[in-house]
């Protein structure tokens, strides 16, 4: 790594593909911007319906998914996401944050939960 590149930068040829998942809008939005500033290819989606059917058709190398969505669980993401990539690496956005759903995400695959 050379002195001009900062830490945690993508490496060439490395897969960036994002999926980000909220029922926020402003919140999806600004992250998702913000990601792609950091080099991911970033894939948005409002619900657990388009988030399966997205992690279903392209299986992101990354994810980052809210708990509580208006039509389910964000689980049901991380399980979809984890059924055809198990190299994904996911974290669990939450304002209901429990040890019992932290525990169900960690055991999905979750590589973090954040309350």
């Amino acid at each position: 790594m050379s002195a001009e590149e900062p830490t945690g930068a993508m490496v060439e040829g490395e897969d960036t593909s994002l999926l980000i998942v909220d029922d926020d809008k402003p919140f999806l939005t600004r992250l998702a911007r913000a990601m792609e500033t950091r080099g991911f290819a970033v894939e948005t989606a409002e619900s657990v319906e388009e988030a399966v059917a997205k992690a279903r058709a392209r299986p992101p190398a990354y994810a980052v998914v809210d708990m509580r969505l208006g039509d389910g669980n964000g689980l049901d993401v991380v399980a979809a996401i984890r059924e055809k990539r198990d190299d994904s690496r996911t974290i669990i956005l939450t304002g209901y944050g429990n040890i019992a759903t932290a525990v169900t995400a960690v055991k999905l695959g979750a590589v973090e939960y954040l309350a």
